[in-house]
């Protein structure tokens, strides 16, 4: 893989993730006005698009295990934006699990 290609994982990595966090946000705030289904539904497509990122990263990592690569700060910004993000969304799917729970015992 060339640097070229590499940056253009990288932006694409970077471009799903972010795409993934504004989902994540959007249902968050779907959760606190009590649209539980809307909510669920945005975390979904969150995931889709986290797994568009984990997929992107996977090809240069599958790559590099047979051909030298040489990784750039961009690249680990993408690695570290995807893996920052997709904590997110696993905190974001227990609040989910937790405040549902806890708005049918409060009424």
């Amino acid at each position: 893989m060339t640097q070229d290609e590499i940056n253009e994982v990288a932006m694409q990595m970077i471009l799903h993730a972010g795409n993934g966090r504004n989902l994540i946000k959007e249902a968050l705030e779907k959760m606190d006005e009590d649209f539980f289904v809307e909510g669920e539904a945005q975390l979904k497509d969150a995931k889709k698009e986290l797994n568009l990122a984990h997929n992107a990263q996977t090809k240069v990592v599958q790559y590099s295990m047979e051909n030298p690569v040489d990784i750039n700060l961009l690249f680990t910004h993408a690695q570290d934006t995807l893996m920052t993000i997709l904590s997110e969304y696993n905190i974001a799917k227990q609040l989910f699990k937790l405040y549902y729970k806890i708005s049918k015992i409060g009424g």
